[in-house]
């Protein structure tokens, strides 16, 4: 049972590798500036990315992130703005980023939504365990 626990603590520390964090800064002139990075520093750079205005289905722009993992846009009015960056290897995240009136920007996030996949996958290990343990009772 000890090796398990040390197999589970091996498989979270390995996906929260993959975790695919950001930052978000506002400059002159409205610019929103997203970098995405892992958590190790190296950069999601050349990767793609789309951003859409609350409610609408067509991008309002798309383009690939920069060398230093980076999404620049101006937004044109307020409202909830959604950055959708992914890879062709399945990294990704989206990015809920709230303009107001006077076109600041404010970003939740959760603690949950930012590890809901290693949340998850422990979980199923768990079940998957106790569904074993059950049947190994039973004989």
């Amino acid at each position: 049972m000890a090796y398990l626990f040390l197999v589970i603590l091996f498989l979270m520390n390995f996906a929260q590798a993959h975790d695919l964090q950001y930052s978000l800064k506002k400059f002159n002139n409205n610019i929103v500036l997203i970098s995405f990075y892992f958590p190790d520093g190296s950069k999601f750079s050349y990767e793609s990315f789309e951003i859409y205005r609350e409610g609408e289905k067509i991008p309002f722009q798309t383009g690939r992130t920069d060398a230093l993992g980076r999404v620049v846009f101006i937004p044109d009015k307020e409202g909830q703005w959604i950055v959708k960056v992914y890879s062709e290897d399945g990294h990704g995240t989206n990015v809920k980023i709230k303009i107001d009136q006077s076109l600041d920007i404010t970003t939740q996030e959760s603690l949950f939504k930012r590890y809901e996949k290693t949340f998850i996958g422990v979980g199923l290990i768990l079940g998957i365990i106790g569904i074993i343990s059950l049947f190994k009772c039973r004989r």
